[in-house]
């Protein structure tokens, strides 16, 4: 299976995820609010991202910084942790703000 059926399953999944509430009961931490059902999923994301992370910190090329990955050939393990990273990372921000709009929109 190819890294972009990987992401359209991934998509696919949040954007269920997303959907399967009816309502918007929230908590607050901090400044942050966020409905409780999205509590699990946010912190499942939020692991994976940390994992895909440490697995591209680990198997990156030695002397090269994370954030000029993008202009230096490495391995593809290497190549698939930082689209794992980044995939995960972006759908944990996505339901950060879609669970702030959602907690506004229920007040």
């Amino acid at each position: 299976m190819s890294v972009c059926n990987h992401v359209k399953s991934a998509c696919l999944f949040a954007s269920l995820t997303l959907l399967s509430a009816n309502q918007a009961f929230a908590f607050t931490l901090t400044r942050i609010r966020v409905p409780d059902w999205m509590d699990p999923y946010m912190a499942m994301f939020l692991v994976f991202s940390l994992f895909g992370y440490l697995g591209l910190v680990v198997t990156k090329p030695r002397g090269v910084p994370v954030k000029q990955l993008s202009r230096v050939k490495f391995s593809p393990l290497a190549n698939f942790f930082r689209v794992f990273f980044g995939t995960m990372f972006l759908i944990f921000m996505a339901m950060l703000f879609v669970g702030m709009a959602l907690r506004r929109y229920a007040e």
